[in-house]
């Protein structure tokens, strides 16, 4: 059970007790850890929805901001498309939900920069 939350949430009893690691990384929309988003808002308190059928003018994040865990917490999102053409993926924004530090800032960008690798592009940073 998760203490101080509303509702029954489950943890593997195999990992109470067990040190943790965290990392970083760039999670899908549909990351099983954010999917309910009734759920990560009450755990997280991380607020997040695809604006991909709103306008343009209503977008917080971006078209398919992807959350980005750090650790143990969710700590912003990022606007980014991948411009094959141009061989780039383009960075449009890092939204941070909390002031990222040093070691959350180079964490996120070696993320980016393997995402792009993964994808066959260089990161294009804003400027």
């Amino acid at each position: 059970m998760v203490e101080g939350v509303r509702g029954v949430w489950r943890v593997d009893p195999a990992q109470l007790g067990q040190p943790f690691t965290g990392r970083a990384a760039l999670l899908s929309p549909f990351d099983r850890l954010v999917h309910d988003r009734k759920r990560t808002a009450e755990l997280f308190g991380f607020e997040y929805q695809l604006e991909m059928y709103k306008p343009v003018a209503k977008r917080r994040w971006g078209y398919y901001a992807l959350p980005i865990l750090y650790a143990d917490r969710l700590v912003g999102k990022l606007d980014a498309a991948a411009d094959t053409d141009a061989g780039v993926l383009r960075i449009a924004a890092i939204h941070q939900d909390e002031p990222f530090g040093r070691a959350v800032t180079t964490a996120v960008r070696a993320e980016i920069s393997d995402l792009a690798d993964w994808l066959g592009l260089r990161a294009a940073w804003p400027r």
